[in-house]
């Protein structure tokens, strides 16, 4: 058993970073394929609440995960002697010039998209997403909202591919970094 007390900060940080991963890219399959194939065999309005409820409780757990892999992503490196404010990425071993660089650069990149995917799911089509129609609404605006929605909905399951593929291959890249990264 290490007896230094920064070895069992690395293994935390590490076991952090690692349960984080595991919560997103789960929950990115489970709404893929459980949730998804489930709200296309029930009624419309039921797969909306459906849909609303799950995606309320399961945006917590997809910012808190992209918070706490971005956080001790950041203190593994800090840790290994890598932090941004004096990471070599011109430098050798941690730099461009090396894999083990590019394949952290890339990993990053990729962090990003997810974060700029979940800022559009979140702020910009679910809210889209939501919403009663008045009563005295006329037709031609309850056919535009339900296009609106339907264009929306679409958009956050192309979305929401695009994350579970880019995860998977965050983690692949993250697991290549074993053997010193693969770009």
């Amino acid at each position: 058993m290490p007896d230094d007390p920064d070895i069992w900060l690395h293994i935390i940080y590490g076991f952090l970073h690692d349960i984080s991963i595991a919560v997103y890219l789960g929950g990115a399959v489970a709404m893929e394929f459980v949730l998804g194939p489930a709200q296309a065999a029930i009624p419309p309005a039921q797969a909306q609440v459906m849909g609303q409820k799950t995606a309320d409780r399961f945006l917590w757990l997809v910012w808190g995960s992209l918070s706490l892999i971005l956080v001790t992503g950041f203190l593994r490196l800090e840790h290994m002697g890598m932090a941004m404010w004096h990471w070599p990425f011109f430098q050798t071993p941690g730099g461009l010039s090396e894999s083990y660089g590019r394949t952290l650069l890339g990993m990053i990149l990729l962090w990003c998209v997810l974060a700029i995917n979940g800022a559009l799911i979140t702020w910009y089509f679910r809210p889209r997403l939501q919403g009663k129609l008045g009563t005295q609404t006329s037709a031609a605006h309850v056919t535009a909202a339900q296009t609106a929605k339907m264009a929306a909905a679409t958009w956050v399951q192309r979305l929401t591919r695009i994350d579970l593929v880019v995860a998977v291959v965050i983690a692949l890249m993250g697991a290549s970094l074993k053997w010193g990264g693969l770009i």
